[in-house]
């Protein structure tokens, strides 16, 4: 049986054929689509199906965006997608449409050494919970736990919730924030759109939020820049304060796991232990959170990955 996942992003789209049987994935098939290059994601598929054509079993695609009975819209892209007019248009047997960070959390557990860049060994549990965070766009969370069987996604929208500041600084970084949005969530501070008021708060900036502007800074960073490296010092502290706060809350013996493009792109920012310090400063539960281990996510497909794995389980 064939099955088809996608990933569909504001800036780009993923799908992928494969040939599913009892005992193997095989992939047969993956395009990259400039999704600004279509008008709607229908035109995009119908050219997919197009190059290859056959029988698709069932299909998943993770969206960037929201997901409501059956419908979704692609953030920074006029999309709208719906998965019963999709399943009225094209021979895909079933459909599920999910978020992009839920197909994250569906795709950790198929990751490898090779994908993952250890932040912190600990001792791992296989089968216990996992907590997954990631800093791109926005702020994606999301827990793992194992029902005996298999893994099941417990989504979450802990982004959007309360900012907890660790120090003086962080404080007046709280404040500065309040005064411009009210409430200060963490995904006000730790995301694309986080790196770039942190910077603007300790520059004096009003730099509007782009894409591109995270980059910048990184580069002002490397080039030795004294307020660019202390704001990717802060984001650090704040990440690892979160992520922290992840492991506490499900007590994540089966690991920690950061994805997104921040860290992805700033490997070095967080393997020169400034991550890990603020991950374990939790006071007498510092022990506890050093017996879990924390990794990076290094494969950009992981979300794809997910897909396949739910497009799988509709069969």
């Amino acid at each position: 049986m064939q099955i088809i996942a996608g990933d569909i992003g504001g800036t780009k789209t993923l799908l992928r054929l494969v040939n599913v049987d009892q005992m193997d994935r095989k992939e047969v098939a993956e395009e990259r689509f400039e999704s600004g290059a279509y008008a709607t994601f229908e035109l995009l598929l119908a050219e997919f199906l197009a190059h290859h054509p056959g029988s698709i079993a069932a299909a998943c695609f993770a969206v960037a965006g929201p997901v409501l009975d059956g419908h979704a819209e692609i953030t920074n892209l006029s999309w709208e997608i719906n998965s019963a007019a999709l399943l009225r248009k094209f021979p895909l047997g079933k459909l599920s449409l999910i978020n992009d960070f839920y197909a994250v959390a569906l795709g950790v557990p198929l990751l490898g050494e090779r994908d993952l860049r250890p932040l912190q060994r600990g001792r791992r549990q296989p089968l216990g919970p996992m907590a997954i965070l990631g800093a791109g766009t926005g702020l994606g969370e999301a827990n793992l736990v194992h029902d005996g069987i298999r893994w099941n996604v417990v989504a979450s929208e802990g982004g959007h919730a309360d900012f907890g500041p660790q120090d003086e600084q962080q404080a007046e970084l709280y404040l500065w924030l309040q005064k411009r949005y009210g409430h200060v969530s963490w995904e006000r501070v730790l995301s694309g759109m986080g790196l770039v008021n942190i910077h603007n708060y300790l520059t004096g900036a009003d730099t509007e939020y782009d894409e591109k502007v995270p980059a910048e800074i990184a580069a002002l960073a490397a080039a030795g820049d004294a307020m660019a490296n202390r704001t990717f010092e802060v984001f650090v502290d704040i990440y690892g304060s979160e992520a922290g706060n992840m492991a506490l809350r499900v007590l994540a013996r089966g690991g920690v796991f950061l994805a997104g493009g921040v860290a992805a792109r700033n490997v070095d920012r967080f393997t020169d232990g400034r991550f890990s310090q603020a991950f374990l400063r939790k006071g007498r539960f510092e022990p506890l959170l050093a017996e879990i281990p924390v990794d990076l996510i290094t494969n950009p497909k992981v979300g794809l990955i997910g897909a396949v794995e739910m497009a799988t389980r509709l069969l």
